[in-house]
């Protein structure tokens, strides 16, 4: 085998492994504050445990999985101040790079096909999304969504630092606990907030924006609650 085709197979069994540790963690077959253990996962996705620490490493920097030194991993327990704090930085950056955004999609064709495609491709799965890879399909393409906001501005330490606070993550949490209608309004939300946007209305779209980020904690806070139960 070439490196090329091996590196692309091991790229592939990380990216399996990533996504089966995802799902067992949204369905709660991996509960929050459990501890990850290493053989049992090998043997339920049929794999070695190289492809999974790597998993894992993404989901540690995702904040869905914590390292604690000496014990190995965990499911990250809930903890709405992690969150929260998040959130609020999410919101100053939304707010701040506005204006520049709201510039760069009013004149930019590239920047409105890109945007009208995310809504497009996300409003169908939001309305049809029958399995867990579809409902993570639907939140990606909501982190993109935000993504196109900050990439907009042409700030790219800003969006380094916008993507660090995997703030998306903790949107796994509400598989099962919200209805599909609130699904759909926030993305709803962001074609309100794209119509501003190519409108120029800038003072119009941070009214959006906060709305947007206080409905979308409002979900996480509910689940947590719900998880408490």
């Amino acid at each position: 085998m070439s490196e090329n085709a091996r590196l692309a197979s091991t790229n592939t069994l990380v990216d399996e492994a990533y996504q089966s540790l995802k799902k067992d963690i949204i369905e709660e077959y991996l509960p929050a504050g459990e501890k990850i253990n290493l053989n049992t996962l090998c043997t339920r996705y049929g794999t070695s445990p190289t492809p999974i620490k790597q998993a894992l490493n993404r989901l540690i920097a995702e904040g869905l999985i914590e390292s604690i030194p000496r014990k190995g991993c965990r499911v990250r327990p809930f903890n709405w101040a992690w969150v929260d704090e998040r959130f609020e930085i999410r919101m100053m950056m939304e707010l701040y790079f506005a204006p520049q955004t709201t510039a760069a999609v009013k004149t930019s064709p590239l920047l409105q096909a890109r945007f009208e495609q995310n809504l497009e491709e996300n409003l169908e799965l939001a309305w049809n999304y029958s399995s867990t890879e579809d409902y993570f399909r639907t939140y990606e393409l909501d982190r993109q969504f935000h993504e196109l906001l900050i990439l907009a501005s042409g700030n790219q330490t800003a969006l380094r630092t916008y993507n660090g606070l995997n703030s998306h993550s903790f949107a796994n949490y509400l598989y099962g606990r919200q209805p599909r209608s609130q699904t759909v309004n926030g993305i709803l939300e962001h074609k309100v907030m794209y119509r501003s946007m190519l409108a120029g209305d800038v003072d119009q779209l941070r009214a959006q924006i906060q709305v947007h980020i206080e409905n979308a904690r409002n979900k996480i806070r509910l689940a947590l609650k719900l998880a408490e139960i």
